[in-house]
């Protein structure tokens, strides 16, 4: 206990519990006191009083610190650091009249302390006025203009106070005095975009662009509005902005490349998609995917789906040790009715993965076009009936296929099966009708 009042007598010495020729608290300390060339009896037994009430209150004694402080302003009504703790105390029980009415006193000694007209900000905002807390606060911010986090507690201030235009002009405020930051535009974004000002929150978003062109994400952010809009002279600028501040992005070709579809610009399309399927970075079934997703286009399949083609059979050819991408890949070679090729792929999906039925499909369908009785086909769709015995092309391939090989009991075993299946389907019973005929 010698210790505490040791060091809390040392701490005393230093504040500015001191008489009303003495300053309130600085940045470094709520009490310290400017030079004084003496002090006063009063003085000393003032600060005595407020060490022995600040013991209390670390000991827990609230009750007994209150009583304290009153003793104080008993003796001496103006002196503001009692009021100042008295206040805080008020506060923390939610006391906010008695807070306010002890802070407001602790500042009328001491009008520009830091710490008093901080308490009484906090005042304001617990009983939830907002015409005095951002009074209150613009009196700190022109009392103490070099500190930015006074006015982001204004701006907060008004916006308590449903006063969006304010808040964002405390804003503009700091950018004029402290210079464009990310923190405070992207709050500036956000609030025009609250009040359906969406022109001014993109110009917030252009001008970060502009300020940190290495921060791509507002660049994408801008780009992609410009594309909804389909002004893509302004989405292309924001891409090829991403495109110099990282040339080995993996996605910024590929948006170019997307772009410039949309413009109807075919070459420049092409060139772009070129240079983003072939970034190493990308795995075999992206590559796949986007030169798939374009070719959807008609109007760029019709002038490059050969060079999409040869540009995929390229890709896939350094594939090695990949095997998500053999689906995609036989759906392209399938496309260039190069069956067998496709059905090879498509065998080598179901190798790795035989849970989807349309690798299985896709697989019959190519096999059946290079032959419909070879045993391979016939095993494939034995293997695809018993994994997806609902669906009825197994059974139609098993059918046609041992109708033709001259075996009408595996024949009439597959038609039957495929007739409980698909019973109202006009060319299963077609086959049916052949089966039967051909099996006389």
């Amino acid at each position: 206990m010698k210790n505490i009042i040791y060091i809390l007598s040392l701490l005393f010495i230093l504040s500015s519990c001191a008489s009303q020729k003495r300053q309130g608290a600085t940045d470094d300390s709520r009490y310290k006191r400017k030079p004084i060339v003496e002090v006063s009896e009063d003085d000393l037994k003032c600060e005595a009083a407020q060490m022995e009430a600040t013991v209390q209150q670390l000991v827990g004694k609230t009750e007994e610190a209150i009583e304290q402080y009153h003793k104080i302003l008993s003796g001496r009504g103006n002196y503001a650091p009692a009021h100042y703790e008295l206040g805080k105390i008020y506060l923390s029980k939610g006391w906010t009249d008695s807070a306010l009415y002890h802070t407001k006193m602790a500042l009328s000694r001491n009008p520009d302390n830091y710490w008093y007209e901080h308490q009484l900000a906090k005042i304001y905002e617990r009983m939830q006025d907002g015409k005095n807390l951002t009074a209150t606060w613009e009196d700190i911010v022109k009392r103490h203009p070099e500190k930015p986090e006074n006015y982001y507690d204004l701006s907060n201030a008004y916006l308590m106070a449903n006063d969006i235009t304010s808040s964002i002009e405390v804003l503009d405020r700091v950018e004029r005095k402290f210079g464009i930051s990310e923190p405070v535009s992207l709050q500036k974004q956000k609030l025009w975009s609250a009040i359906n000002r969406h022109d001014k929150a993109r110009k917030e978003l252009e001008k970060l662009a502009e300020a940190v062109p290495s921060e791509t994400g507002y660049s994408a952010i801008l780009a992609e509005s410009y594309m909804g809009e389909k002004n893509y002279a302004k989405a292309l600028q924001y891409y090829y902005s991403i495109l110099k501040a990282t040339p080995n992005d993996e996605n910024i070709h590929i948006s170019i490349a997307s772009c410039y579809l949309s413009m109807n610009n075919m070459d420049s399309t092409f060139v772009h998609l070129q240079a983003g399927v072939r970034n190493p970075s990308i795995d075999c079934h992206h590559k796949l995917l986007y030169l798939t997703e374009f070719l959807r286009n008609r109007s760029f399949f019709g002038t490059y789906n050969k060079a999409c083609f040869a540009l995929a059979d390229d890709l896939a050819g350094h594939c090695d040790g990949e095997t998500n991408h053999h689906f995609l890949y036989g759906q392209m070679l399938a496309a260039q009715e190069r069956y067998a090729e496709a059905a090879a792929q498509f065998a080598q999906h179901i190798e790795n993965d035989k849970s989807q039925y349309e690798a299985w499909d896709a697989l019959l369908i190519c096999e059946s076009m290079v032959s419909d009785t070879s045993a391979s086909l016939l095993e494939h769709a034995l293997q695809a009936s018993e994994l997806f015995p609902l669906n009825a092309r197994p059974y139609i391939i098993l059918a046609q296929g041992y109708n033709k090989l001259g075996d009408c009991e595996k024949a009439k075993l597959y038609i039957q099966r495929c007739l409980m299946v698909a019973p109202n389907n006009a060319g299963v019973k077609q086959l049916d009708e052949t089966i039967k005929q051909s099996c006389e």
